[in-house]
């Protein structure tokens, strides 16, 4: 449908009032995307903010005529908009042949994409949509024309076709040599078997049409998947029941399109005889027999489920890796630009007592001077106002100087890579109770609650006490920070010794905002803050994490928003680096099929088959022993216990943890046991794996 600006047939120029016309071009004025306005006669009504910076083309240039080509071409001709104002739709594919498409959603409007050299150094790709404007009546008042720069994402397309390519590369390689492999065993059938039999995958034959049944499977198949061959070639669709329903019809196709040479390769989850999903990694080609005008389909089957799982785990490494790069490359720039800061400084931190010396040397003399009167009165000030603005200049100097001097402390202490000052036993609890001496003050001016939860006897860490101190003087300042003023603050502070790591794991733990993903995902990157407003420099916690690695520990941080944020500090107590540590997700259910599938989907997955009644205590103390659980997904109905019910007691205890129950819909369902309770997220079930995974990812994880 076309867009209707006023109820009266009027023009841009003449018809529409001064509000109105302000009100309409404030709102595609302040638009990021850029855009223009024509009218009726191609003039140019309205050239945006937005449009400016792209073309590099001011709006008083152009503004009156109908230049609007000038932004993209080199030479006159129609733009989009100009063809629909013209009722030239007929025209649109001699000037854009078939880069244009009709919008779907719009009447009296089109869509294209386009790559326009005269754009910036190298040229632009664009996206762009032209609609009519006009009277509620029918006729044309012009046409609005927006633009969207989509360069980098073309850009994206190019560098994966290219990253696609060599990875078609690599496989031909590797099945050209597989087939090399393939012509010599099939010259010794004896060899054959014995090799097909010894090695760990599942070598088959196919047909090539109908239900693609098996015509032989090698007896490794038993073996990784606990079927006997003969449950593939004795029935048609066996192999094709197994397949997981989300990847069947993907597999299909990919037999259907297979035709002349080449091998082929695709991945897949296939359940095995205990009902778990397995990934295989299946490579096939067309093989036409030697006295038959037969072919076949001759492939292999790899079982790459640990592979995969190997692979996530790595991903989640390298992240790790990538910050702590990101670290080490920063502290030379810092150590460097904190060097030079600090000699300048230091000569005006030196001479600012030199000066307050003077000042109290001759404020005295001043005071007695007529002369000095005099002089005050011609400039309008009394000698009272001149000598307490001098005291206050002076004093804003020492604040300044010593405000400079704390971040240079600071960078010198981010670009630091090693310390030669020897580490000693510390105390974590003396720790925490010389901080609440240093913050406890200013943390109460929006926090009514501060709970220590400090476990008696924990055994001391090697490091440096002014170093942890700072650290978590930082994160308690971080976690009041983040609490609104007026709201029922309340900051827990934990300390308590964690037999599996032999480590003593410190929490502080806020009801605070919280953070969003995009927030987590650079909350140590070094300068990001999200208070640079109020003075944030965004190296309190990039310096915070550089210490806890100095003392091999390992600093986390979970959070969610509007229910608050926790940091978890890791420090062994041996002075040995922590062991690397991941996310955890914990699936509960009474299904043993379901948690191994669950397992296959989510590698950093742990499952609980609940068994009993009395599974709940053991559930909340596995929660207390791995704080690295971020996840907790459990089925509605277990065996004797009640889900919700498991999952309130969760949420009252861990209350940011993130919480999914899921559910047929066809069970008996009472009464929730617990109304105030409600899952982070609720789910039916059968849900799609790949869902829920992006349902995970799109939510957030706990950043270690």
């Amino acid at each position: 449908m076309t867009t209707d600006l006023t109820s009266n047939h009027r023009s841009f120029n003449g018809a529409l009032d001064r509000e109105e016309l302000d009100l309409l071009m404030g709102c595609i004025g302040g638009s990021p995307i850029p855009a223009f306005v024509i009218d009726r006669d191609h003039r140019l009504v309205y050239w945006n903010r937005a449009l400016e910076e792209l073309s590099k083309i001011r709006a008083e240039e152009v503004i009156g005529t109908n230049q609007q080509w000038r932004a993209f071409y080199s030479r006159q001709r129609p733009c989009l908009a100009d063809l629909l104002v013209e009722e030239a739709v007929a025209d649109i594919p001699q000037w854009y042949g078939k880069k244009y498409i009709e919008s779907p959603l719009i009447e009296d409007a089109y869509e294209a994409t386009d790559f326009f050299p005269e754009l910036g150094e190298s040229g632009r790709w664009l996206r762009f949509t032209a609609a009519l404007l006009r009277y509620p009546q029918g006729p044309i008042l012009g046409a609005v024309e927006t633009l969207e720069d989509i360069t980098e994402s073309k850009a994206a397309e190019a560098a994966l076709l290219k990253a696609h390519e060599e990875l078609e590369m690599r496989v031909r390689e590797r099945t050209a040599e597989l087939a090399i492999t393939n012509q010599i065993l099939q010259r010794t059938t004896d060899h054959l078997s014995l090799l097909l039999e010894s090695l760990p995958i599942v070598s088959y034959t196919r047909n090539t049409a109908g239900k693609y049944e098996m015509t032989f499977v090698s007896h490794s198949v038993e073996e990784i998947t606990g079927y006997s061959p003969s449950d593939f070639t004795d029935h048609a669709v066996f192999w094709q029941n197994q397949l997981h329903p989300d990847d069947r019809h993907r597999v299909i196709k990919a037999l259907k399109e297979a035709s002349g040479e080449g091998m082929r390769h695709c991945e897949y989850r296939f359940r095995a005889a205990d009902q778990t999903y397995r990934w295989f990694s299946d490579f096939w080609r067309l093989v036409r027999m030697p006295d038959a005008p037969v072919t076949y389909f001759v492939g292999i089957w790899q079982d790459v489920t640990e592979e995969k799982r190997i692979r996530q785990e790595n991903e989640l490494r390298l992240q790790q890796i990538i910050q702590t790069h990101k670290l080490t490359a920063l502290g030379e720039v810092v150590a460097g630009v904190a060097h030079e800061i600090n000699n300048p400084v230091s000569f005006i931190s030196y001479n600012i007592p030199l000066l307050e010396e003077i000042w109290d040397t001759l404020e005295p003399v001043f005071i007695d001077q007529d002369a000095f009167a005099q002089v005050c009165e011609q400039r309008g000030v009394t000698r009272t106002e001149v000598v307490q603005n001098m005291r206050e200049i002076i004093h804003a100097f020492k604040i300044a100087s010593s405000r400079i001097n704390r971040v240079i402390t600071g960078l010198k202490e981010f670009s630091r890579s090693d310390d030669m000052a020897e580490k000693k036993a510390v105390q974590v609890a003396d720790v925490i109770q010389g901080v609440l001496v240093i913050v406890g003050g200013q943390m109460r001016k929006t926090v009514s609650v501060i709970e220590q939860k400090i476990e008696p006897g924990l055994p001391a860490v090697r490091g440096h006490f002014q170093k942890l101190e700072q650290v978590m003087t930082n994160l308690l300042i971080n976690a009041h920070q983040s609490i609104s003023p007026g709201r029922k603050g309340k900051i827990t502070i934990t300390a308590r010794h964690l037999p599996r790591l032999d480590a003593v794991v410190v929490a502080i733990e806020d009801n605070g905002k919280g953070m969003a993903r995009e927030t987590m995902d650079h909350i140590f990157d070094p300068f990001f803050t999200t208070r640079r407003d109020s003075g944030g420099t965004g190296l309190g916690l990039s310096i915070s994490y550089g210490l806890i690695k100095e003392h091999g520990g390992t600093i986390s941080v979970l959070s969610q928003t509007r229910v608050g944020s926790r940091f978890s500090l890791y420090l062994p107590t041996e002075g040995q680096n922590m062991p690397a540590m991941n996310p955890l997700l914990l699936c509960i259910d009474s299904d043993a099929a379901f948690l191994k599938d669950m397992e296959v989907h989510f590698p950093g997955a742990v499952t609980w088959l609940v068994r009993s009644p009395d599974d709940e205590d053991p559930i909340l103390q596995y929660l207390n022993d791995y704080p690295e659980v971020d996840w907790v997904i459990c089925a509605r109905e277990l065996k004797d216990i009640n889900g919700w019910q498991l999952l309130a007691s969760i949420k009252k205890r861990y209350p940011l943890l993130y919480t999914a129950l899921y559910g047929s819909g066809s069970e008996n369902r009472q009464a929730d046991p617990d109304p105030n309770f409600i899952p982070s997220f609720t789910i039916q079930k059968p849900f799609d794996m790949d869902k829920l995974q992006k349902m995970i990812q799109e939510a957030g994880r706990q950043r270690l």
